[in-house]
């Protein structure tokens, strides 16, 4: 079914419309954005990661790397599978529900949203690698996002930001 929804293809833009889900920056619907170049200096409170100086610099250089990296597409995505989203009879999906998160984003965001949709249910990161490609290195870049962007933009020190 996760499948089917990639296979989808983006009309215009990111999405053509905002993007709500709490794990984003801000409490509002989030975007549209036109391009995923965008969405990406959104996810860091649109601060230039390149003129970071401070000792966290390894880490936000990497960030800004893999942000940079040109020729990303968008793909269908729901944003928030978990597992009490994902309806079942037996081993079947039956259905999925809750798609208020869903839109068209980087294709590692279903897999990094999936991972972290709860970290306390660790049985559930074990299942996501199951039904969803992997994408390791993008869950590792958003760890470092998460360590200094968190939830509401920049959380450490400013000191040396542009």
């Amino acid at each position: 079914m996760v499948a089917q929804l990639r296979d989808l293809k983006a009309q215009h833009g990111t999405d053509g419309g905002p993007i709500h889900d709490c794990r984003l920056p801000h409490d509002d619907d989030w975007g549209p954005f036109s391009s995923v170049a965008e969405f990406h200096r959104a996810l860091v409170d649109y601060q230039d990661l390149n003129g970071i100086t401070d000792d966290h610099v390894q880490d936000l250089q990497e960030l800004a790397h893999f942000y940079n990296r040109s020729g990303q597409e968008t793909a269908f995505t729901h944003g928030d599978l978990s597992s009490q989203n994902i309806l079942c009879e037996g081993d079947d999906v039956v259905g999925i529900v809750h798609w208020e998160t869903a839109g068209w984003l980087p294709p590692y965001w279903e897999y990094v949203s999936a991972w972290n949709v709860n970290p306390q249910n660790e049985f559930w990161q074990q299942e996501v690698d199951k039904f969803l490609p992997p994408f390791p290195h993008a869950r590792y870049m958003d760890s470092i996002r998460r360590k200094y962007f968190g939830l509401l933009g920049y959380t450490g020190s400013r000191e040396g930001m542009p």
